[in-house]
């Protein structure tokens, strides 16, 4: 099976979906709660699932763990996804970096990554701790980031 993540509502993360879903007819779009209401109402037909912060996708090799947490200014809930054999977490929006990520990767803690999001990511000072604190319990090796350079955690090498 093949899966599509959608991390949140905003048209720069769920604005290719037409195209995967063109590409990869049969692929499942795992999103928010939300996202899966939104999508239809956009005209994207596809099989959502619906996740939230107990969610665990397990198929093969993949054991994918959802996170939820309050996105940026609007506060509506997104997803960021923790693919637990792998190490690989997607991070959306979270973890952005500035610089152009085409074939760079950085080295850095993950831990010090993750305490230094910002109000201006979170603007809810309960939703940021709770965040903080669901990232403060996993290790990841790898983080994709939304935008900019991902990074390969350097706290665990």
């Amino acid at each position: 099976m093949d899966y599509i993540f959608v991390s949140h509502m905003e048209s720069d993360e769920y604005g290719g979906i037409r195209i995967f879903l063109e590409r990869y007819p049969d692929a499942k779009v795992i999103c928010s709660r939300l996202a899966s209401r939104e999508l239809p109402g956009l005209g994207v037909e596809c099989d959502c699932v619906a996740a939230d912060g107990d969610t665990v996708i397990e198929e093969g090799d993949i054991s994918l763990k959802t996170i939820t947490y309050p996105c940026e200014v609007h506060l509506q809930d997104g997803i960021i996804a923790y693919e637990q054999n792998s190490g690989i977490l997607y991070s959306s929006d979270l973890m952005q970096s500035p610089g152009d990520g085409r074939d760079t990767v950085e080295e850095c803690g993950y831990l010090p990554r993750a305490e230094s999001i910002s109000p201006v990511r979170i603007p809810n000072e309960k939703g940021l701790e709770d965040t903080k604190r669901k990232l403060a319990s996993i290790s990841p090796r790898f983080v994709a980031v939304g935008h900019g350079l991902c990074f390969v955690n350097a706290d665990i090498m």
